[in-house]
């Protein structure tokens, strides 16, 4: 199974800045076909959808998320699981 842990770090932010910003991740996620599991205030938490191009998908996400200098700014953790494998996106491939 794929999936995205994200968790932002919300101590500059107010709440109206964070609500926006999760409701960009959750558009670029969307965009992609991917599902939101978990939409606690400040983490989201996406899922593959079993199909065979969802890797490729979260990929695409993972990019458009990297660009979007007003999120990927915020961002505290960051965690791709690729099966059992994981991987700490912002020490491995968001702030290089």
């Amino acid at each position: 199974m794929y999936k995205v842990e994200i968790k932002f770090d919300s101590s500059n932010l107010t709440q109206h800045d964070m609500d926006k910003i999760c409701e960009q991740t959750d558009e670029i996620f969307e965009k992609e076909d991917l599902n939101c599991a978990d939409r606690t205030p400040g983490r989201r938490v996406y899922l593959d959808r079993g199909h065979k191009q969802d890797y490729g998908r979260f990929w695409a996400a993972i990019f458009a998320l990297k660009s979007a200098a007003g999120i990927s700014k915020h961002l505290q953790e960051c965690f791709w699981y690729n099966g059992d494998e994981k991987e700490n996106l912002l020490t491995d491939f968001m702030r290089i």
